[in-house]
């Protein structure tokens, strides 16, 4: 009899904790300013969950939505040749936040806090004339881990 009156203990504990998961979920999400449109649902809709152990470095909490992240470059296009000085930009949807601009062969890395996220080691844009003739990759990664970067790759020619 006793060990009845235990397993009962044990599945009323479970059946409690299933009740109240959910509600320690959105009380997390609303404490954490998240609003409950954006939190996950029971039928799959808006965000999804990552679990721990899956793959990626920093395990979020949630994916972005399809609306956030780098569209493209602006004063480039992968495969053309440039010269001179060449103002490149982002196209981004929704608040992606900081990027970090890379280009190949230099460790010097090149920060954007906001739009227009332009990639300016100099004043008006990129002289081409400070790097020698060749290919190069120029990467945007945005400081937010959840949205992935974006590269171009490029010729430059110089006279």
């Amino acid at each position: 009899m006793d060990a009845v009156r235990r397993g009962y203990l044990g599945l009323m504990l479970f059946i409690a904790a299933l009740v109240l998961m959910p509600l320690l979920v959105l009380d997390y999400h609303r404490r954490t300013g998240d609003d409950d449109s954006t939190a996950p649902t029971l039928a799959g809709a808006g965000r999804s969950a990552i679990l721990p152990g899956t793959a990626g470095t920093a395990n979020p909490l949630t994916e972005p939505s399809p609306a956030e992240g780098i569209v493209g470059f602006a004063g480039v296009i992968d495969g053309q040749e440039l010269h001179g000085t060449v103002r490149i930009t982002l196209t981004t949807r929704g608040e992606i936040g900081p990027v970090t601009f890379t280009l190949t062969g230099y460790q010097q890395r090149w920060e954007a806090p906001g739009p227009p996220y332009l990639f300016a080691p100099h004043p008006d844009g990129w002289q081409t004339t400070a790097v020698a003739n060749g290919q190069y990759t120029l990467t945007a990664t945005p400081a937010d881990p959840r949205l992935g970067p974006r590269s171009v790759t490029f010729q430059v020619r110089n006279p």
